[in-house]
């Protein structure tokens, strides 16, 4: 299966979405996405996904594509920058590992190329808006092994959620967005769940939105 048609399931929650290419909005409650009212309705509701796509958008004239550094933004005060550096890479691990031999992965932009944006965080309603500290993963590090062992982290594994786009490089036009819920909810993690199964619940939910963009694509 071609990958820019694996591609188009990142975005799309489920059924028609019928959004105009041109809405304008504020940032998400992160301030990973800008122009958050071209999202459907799902958002801020339990397990939601909200998703938009542009009408008309042909991703077939792509063949290679940028993934830039993974965003997090944390509330919770007791995740050290380790942890966050540690989802950064499980998420750039996978992003890359399903694009791997089927579109180009490259650094600059060009008329066929992607820019793929993602981001982790658990400031996902509007009263915890500008209280998450930002951080940009250039070159993270996975230093973390055996269990979580803290019920904070824990929780915040639990409750992150994804947030993502993909654009056309050349121009920066929005051709795909997505916030995910239930990434972090369904993983469920506790004081004892191994990193190994973090990184596996990760790999999930990209495989995930992967199969979803499919859709789009065809």
């Amino acid at each position: 299966m071609n990958i820019i048609t694996r591609l188009g399931m990142f975005a799309t929650a489920g059924a028609a979405l019928a959004l105009s290419s041109c809405a304008t909005g504020g940032k998400s409650p992160s301030g990973i996405l800008s122009n958050f009212s071209q999202l459907d309705a799902g958002y801020g509701t339990e397990n939601a996904v909200s998703s938009y796509v542009k009408p008309g958008a042909d991703l077939k004239q792509y063949d290679s594509v940028i993934i830039d550094p993974v965003t997090t933004v944390v509330a919770s005060p007791d995740v050290s920058p380790a942890v966050t550096d540690q989802l950064a890479v499980y998420l750039n691990e996978s992003l890359r590992s399903q694009l791997a031999g089927e579109l180009n992965v490259v650094s600059s932009p060009g008329p066929k190329t992607l820019r793929v944006r993602t981001g982790l965080t658990d400031v996902i309603s509007a009263d915890q808006a500008g209280k998450g500290v930002t951080a940009i993963h250039a070159a993270p590090r996975a230093t973390l092994s055996g269990n979580l062992g803290s019920a904070a982290v824990a929780s915040f594994v639990s409750n992150v959620a994804f947030e993502g786009e993909i654009l056309d490089s050349a121009t920066g036009e929005r051709l795909v967005a997505l916030v995910d819920h239930r990434l972090g909810s369904k993983r469920a993690a506790t004081e004892k769940t191994s990193w190994a199964a973090v990184r596996s619940g990760v790999n999930q939910g990209v495989v995930k939105l992967r199969d979803r963009f499919k859709a789009v694509a065809r």
